[in-house]
């Protein structure tokens, strides 16, 4: 009873705009009708009866062409088919709509007998307008639907984005950085220099592209460099990062902080020491994947471990593409992405 509650509504609502469009139709309806046949506007009170009766068929008329409508819609795709969609409803409202209304005029106003093929071509006429308002109001749901859900994916971009981005600036990121700083104070103050000046190029980038839908590869790599920069103080040269992509490439789009965020998973899945060092590599496979690679250090990786990240990153990359991106965890744990096509210019 509930859920068919709001479907009762909105067809109450239908019904009522489809008596305040008809009802006034009925009545210029009859009007053209007397006035062609006598040349003067029918009286109300003499013709009261003739009032009534048009506005109920042409009344009786829309809504049966209404129904006819929905029923074609359910069967027929405005959007995939839209010519198809237009000259199916015209043809079907003509010849039941015509054939109706012919039928309840010649028979209950016969005053209007020979005014056949008048009434045929008012309606005709009629009918045609109704089927192009009908077909542009639906291409104006379809605009704002349309609409609405990108919006709404942009939205759920973002949050995706955002997720992401509470990540990268972590309390523990953050509290390592600054005890790394702390230590190096005393022991190379150039160096701490360059620490933090990498560390607020990385804090910048994060907070710089957090509404952005795609950075460059270069922008990225750029970022994951100096991102990598910072573990390297942290673990010195146990961590090794090499980067092998063709210039060509530089220009792809990609959603914001994916490669660091795989570096990330890396370091914080591994164990790093003297004795187990981690390499982690980025690399392209025929000019269609990016590929980011790493050892392991720690045996087999679960992936519950890092699937939080890794759902995050194929989210983002399903609004941009169909292609999958594919993990690996094999002898060597790897990520490969799609590479997106580059953003036209407008």
């Amino acid at each position: 009873m509930l859920s068919a509650e709001p479907i009762l509504k909105n067809f109450v609502r239908k019904l009522i705009l489809i008596t305040a469009i008809c009802t006034p139709l009925g009545v210029l309806f009859l009007m053209y009708l007397h006035f062609s046949a006598s040349g003067k506007l029918p009286s109300i009170v003499e013709k009261y009866e003739h009032y009534i009766l048009s506005i109920l068929i042409i009344n009786l008329c829309g809504v049966t062409a209404y129904f006819i409508d929905r029923w074609l819609d359910s069967k027929i795709s405005w959007r995939e088919a839209f010519l198809s969609r237009f000259l199916g409803g015209l043809a079907a409202n003509m010849i039941v709509i015509v054939s109706l209304a012919l039928t309840l005029i010649l028979n209950l106003m016969t005053v209007f007998k020979e005014d056949s093929v008048k009434i045929v071509i008012l309606l005709t006429v009629s009918i045609f307008i109704y089927e192009i308002i009908y077909g542009w109001f639906y291409s104006y749901r379809f605009y704002a639907h349309t609409q609405v859900e990108r919006l709404r994916l942009e939205r759920w971009q973002l949050e995706l984005q955002f997720e992401s981005l509470k990540s990268q600036i972590s309390p523990h990121f953050l509290f390592n950085c600054l005890n790394t700083i702390s230590s190096l104070l005393y022991k190379d103050v150039s160096l701490a220099e360059e620490f933090i000046r990498r560390m607020a190029d990385t804090f910048q980038y994060v907070l710089s592209n957090q509404k952005r839908k795609f950075v460059s590869l270069k922008e990225e790599i750029e970022f994951v460099k100096s991102y990598y920069y910072l573990l390297r103080v942290r673990f010195e040269n146990n961590l090794k990062l090499e980067i092998n992509v063709p210039r060509n490439l530089m220009d792809s789009p990609m959603p914001p902080l994916t490669l660091q965020l795989l570096v990330e998973n890396a370091v914080k899945h591994n164990e790093i020491s003297k004795e187990k060092q981690l390499m982690v590599y980025i690399t392209a496979k025929d000019n269609t994947h990016l590929i980011v690679t790493n050892t392991k250090t720690t045996g087999t990786l679960k992936p519950a471990g890092f699937q939080i990240g890794l759902d995050n990153i194929r989210k983002r990359y399903e609004f941009f593409t169909q292609e999958p991106v594919v993990l690996k965890n094999e002898d060597q744990f790897s990520v490969q992405l799609p590479i997106l096509k580059p953003i036209p210019v407008r």
